[in-house]
């Protein structure tokens, strides 16, 4: 925050209320709350975050070249990514709605950074032009192509930074875009084609239940999104997370950043299981499943709902286990990768 003189944003048609410091965007603290607010650039430029104050007072802070009509300044139509509140303010805008009201966008982006934590392991950070920021929800994926390579990935980062997007890229046989990455294609400053978002692993934000989240490898991605966001919420449900990773590597790859969130929550239990994998090997995928299942505190999964991020083949027989075991299929959340 840029200030220590903080007021209240309260939304009359959503009756949500967050905190915005004085020289803050509204946008951007709005977002940092975790609110689905409608915007695309960020920079005054595209007018897809327009609001109406109804009381208090505004200030502009950054100039806008969006041209409000004389009916919309009449109404007080302001954008709120260009003004921060000079006074606790009550204000009408829209929200997304769901996946369903996210367009699929197309986004020239740029690779901001490419980080390797092991040799089969890479996380990339992609940055949008600032005006085409991608409007997404947490936990959902986007296509990325390079070189006429492509592959779907889920996104790690949390809605509020639409510019600067984070993936976690394993090196497999069947992903011809991370072989871009891995054999040095890819690199700084490389332009990726970026189409989406899609999905509906999203989360139940108005649940009151404990929310289990269960991840196999790089399915962290799309956890971390949702962990992140239910925090930027301040979701009181407490949180029970299960990471389930390659044997041979010891530690999950991220996992100094998983056991940071004990210091973000004040209900958070972090469970590591070391498993061997061979996607292709069915026997293994059971197996999986099985140490996953064996290691979930079943009294708290059958009463929580369940999110999990795992292979379609890890997928298809820890469900069998869990339903069979009580949970109920509509307390389920699942997005294979």
């Amino acid at each position: 925050m840029s200030s220590n003189n903080l007021f209240n944003v309260h939304l009359k048609n959503h009756r949500r209320d967050f905190e915005c410091a004085e020289m803050d965007p509204i946008l951007e603290s709005g977002l940092h709350h975790g609110l689905a607010m409608r915007y695309e650039c960020s920079n005054g430029s595209c007018g897809s975050c327009v609001a109406k104050l109804l009381k208090g007072q505004i200030k502009q802070i950054k100039h806008h070249d969006f041209p409000l009509t004389d009916e919309q300044k009449a109404e007080n139509t302001f954008l709120t990514c260009c003004n921060a509140p000079a006074s606790d303010l009550e204000v009408t805008l829209e929200l997304i709605g769901g996946v369903k009201s996210i367009p699929i966008q197309s986004i020239e982006v740029k690779v901001k950074d490419i980080k390797f934590i092991n040799k089969g392991m890479s996380i990339v950070k992609l940055r949008t032009p600032r005006s085409k920021t991608l409007q997404f929800m947490a936990g959902q994926n986007v296509e990325l192509s390079f070189n006429g390579k492509s592959y779907h990935y889920p996104i790690a980062s949390c809605p509020c930074h639409g510019m600067d997007l984070e993936f976690h890229i394993r090196h497999t046989e069947c992903d011809v875009f991370a072989s871009e990455i891995f054999k040095g294609g890819l690199k700084a400053k490389s332009k990726v084609k970026l189409k989406g978002p899609k999905g509906i692993f999203i989360l139940k934000e108005r649940s009151k239940r404990p929310m289990v989240f269960i991840a196999w490898d790089s399915g962290f991605a799309p956890i971390r999104s949702l962990v992140e966001h239910a925090f930027s919420l301040e979701m009181p449900n407490p949180v029970y997370f299960y990471w389930a990773f390659p044997a041979t590597e010891q530690i999950p790859y991220l996992n100094n950043h998983a056991q940071s969130w004990r210091a973000m929550m004040d209900e958070y239990n972090y469970t590591p299981i070391a498993c061997t994998f061979n996607r292709a090997n069915k026997n293994d995928c059971k197996k999986v499943a099985k140490q996953i299942f064996e290691a979930l505190d079943h009294n708290i999964v059958n009463q929580s709902d369940v999110y999990i991020s795992v292979p379609a083949e890890v997928l298809i027989y820890l469900g069998e286990l869990l339903f069979e075991n009580g949970l109920n299929e509509t307390q389920l959340i699942a997005s294979p990768i």
